[in-house]
Parts: C-alpha cells; structure tokens; sequence
C-alpha cells in the first residue's frame, strides 16, 4: 500500500503594502516590520509583494513577487503560515475603489490559503459609500485574525463599518521603531548637501493634494517667515519624489529667501537622524511627521487626510492646521506656538507594537 505524504507544514510570512513605489515612509515601514519578524526569528522565510519586487529582493533580502502576479503569490500563501496587510492606510478608497477591492481580495485570498491574517500597524479609512464600508467590514470580520492600528480615530472607523470580531490593539506605526542614522553618517549626508550641521533649519515637506494651488502661497510666506523672524534656513524634502518634486519646486521657486532642497536617502536612518538637525518640522507628509516625532522636533502638520489629525492627535500634538482652510496667518501663528512650546514630547509609549 502507498501511504499518504504528510502535509508539509506552513511556515513563513507574506507582507502586503504599498512597496516598491519609490516612497521613503512606505519603505521604513518594511523596514521596521522586517526588523521585529526577525528579532522573533532571524531564520524566518519572509516573501513581499511589490511593485518593483527585483529591486525589493535585493535591498531587504526577501522573497517578493509583483503585487499583480497573482498565480505568484498565491504560491507563496500556500507555503507561509502568516499573512501581514500593511503597515500604511491599505483599507481606503479616497485613492479609487480598485485599490481597496484589491486589498481586500488579496485578504480573502490568504484566509482561503490557511493563512493567518493580521493587520499591522495601519491606519484605516476614508472608506466612502455604504456598500463599501459593508464589503469591508464583512471581509475583515470573516478573515481577518488581529488588528494593530497606529493612532485611535483609525479603530473609530472600523468600528463606524461595523467591525466587531478581530481583536483591536491600538500601538503605533510601526516606522517609529526605526532608529536614527549615526551623528557621524547623518554629518556626512549634510556636508555633501553643503549643510553646517550644527546650522538652524526649518524643514517644509509637501505633497500634491487638491487645490494645492490656491494654498501654496501659504508654504511660501511661512518659509519665508521662519528666515526672517527665526533665521532659520528653509530646506525642501520630497518623501515620494516622484509624486512631490513638482509641487515642491514651485514653492521654493517662489521664495525671495536662501532654501535648499535636499535629495531623498536611500537610508531612511538617515532621514530620521537627519530630523534631528532640524529646528522646525513643518509637513503635510504623515511619515515625515512620524519620523520627527521619534526625535523629539518640533512640529506643525499640515492635515490633508484624517491619518494626519489621528496620528498627532495620538502623540498629543496641538500644532495642526487643515490643510482646506490653510491660511499664510495660520501657518505663521502655528509655527510661533510650535516653535515657543517649552514642553518636548514623548512617543517611547507607542515604541510596543
């Protein structure tokens, strides 16, 4: 008689996000969940779905498949025994709809292959439409096995959809375990940008968003007004260059003020270290404002979406302004306040995820 082979045993994790986009906080977020799978087992096999698996594969040392090979990655959710969707804000369609059916498809795939799901470190909404809301919650509450998400308006969304079974935990996103570059390397990265690093700063990070047009001149004059009231140097950062160069460009181009604009590090140790060189933080980009927040500077965030209100409303920081309603005189009276707080934060409470 021919006896049955037995199963080989599943083993293994299956990251889900947005990667391979060319987007430094997407890129720390891998970073920063790779990191704690292997300090709970350095041995663990870990595959990614990217958009640019080749160039994944070589910087994080994975496993990755084009987020669209779908006969690819079905493989994979054969073989591993755990299946990460995030970090980052996956559950939401303000980008489109195809976006978030794609997220939760690929959800349903991996419950279907015996996979474990878990949602990590994210932040989740604006789901629009109630039969969107309805899809989501049904797929998350049949297949989903746990939650983290980094900031509490996040778990208010999920319960607003009607979410009720996979346990909630509300800890941080997961780029605040990342640690800073060494002064010596951050140093390094400033000279070769002609930057004193011992100079004052106030660093402006933008982002492409409706109307940016009619605000523009708001992130013109404050830039302008932390050089002459505060003698601060403006510098220029594009978290996602090919999205926010344009945008940035004309800003600075604007400007009747020394600024420079710095190019995007690979390291992205050396974009939080570089924070620290920073005497102000102004930012519409979320992950900016996580990375400065890990260091203590200063902040103002410029709010475009809700992740950005939750995520500085979680760290206990007042300086927020809507981005709809930003105004050149409210831009300058948050950067006063944030700039005259005496009080330095501390996020070392979100560090447990």
């Amino acid at each position: 008689r021919r006896t049955a082979m037995p199963k080989k045993k599943k083993y293994g994790v299956l990251i889900c996000g947005a990667y391979g986009r060319g987007n430094a906080g997407d890129d720390a977020i891998l970073q920063a969940i790779l990191d704690q799978l292997r300090h709970v087992d350095p041995d663990i096999p870990i595959d990614v779905l990217s958009r640019r698996p080749k160039q994944t594969k070589l910087r994080y040392r994975v496993g990755a498949c084009h987020i669209f090979n779908f006969f690819a990655f079905r493989q994979i959710m054969r073989k591993t025994k755990l299946y990460i969707s995030g970090g980052g804000t996956l559950m939401q369609n303000a980008t489109s709809n195809r976006s978030l059916r794609y997220y939760l498809m690929s959800i349903r795939m991996a419950h279907a292959a015996g996979n474990k799901v878990m949602l990590y470190g994210c932040g989740i909404g604006p789901v629009h439409s109630a039969s969107n809301r309805r899809h989501a919650a049904k797929v998350i509450d049949r297949c989903v096995d746990a939650i983290t998400l980094r900031e509490d308006l996040s778990a208010e969304e999920l319960r607003s959809m009607g979410v009720t079974r996979p346990a909630v935990h509300i800890t941080a996103d997961p780029a605040l375990l990342l640690q800073p570059g060494t002064d010596g390397a951050v140093d390094s990265f400033l000279l070769s940008q002609k930057l004193d690093p011992a100079g004052g700063y106030a660093l402006f990070v933008l982002r492409p968003w409706h109307e940016f047009a009619q605000r523009k001149q708001s992130f013109v004059e404050a830039a302008e007004y932390v050089h002459e009231k505060y003698g601060l140097t403006p510098v220029f950062f594009a978290l996602e260059p090919n999205r926010d160069l344009g945008v940035t460009r004309e800003v600075r181009a604007a400007l009747h003020c020394e600024s420079v604009l710095l190019p995007t590090p690979e390291d992205e140790t050396l974009i939080i270290g570089m924070m620290k060189r920073m005497r102000l933080v102004v930012s519409m980009r979320l992950h900016t404002l996580i990375f400065a927040s890990s260091v203590g500077a200063p902040l103002v965030a410029v709010s475009y979406d809700p992740k950005v209100t939750g995520f500085m409303r979680y760290i206990g920081q007042k300086h927020c302004t809507a981005f709809e309603t930003l105004t050149p005189e409210g831009l300058r009276g948050e950067i006063d306040a944030a700039l005259a707080a005496q009080e330095r934060y501390d996020v070392s409470h979100l560090h447990a995820l």
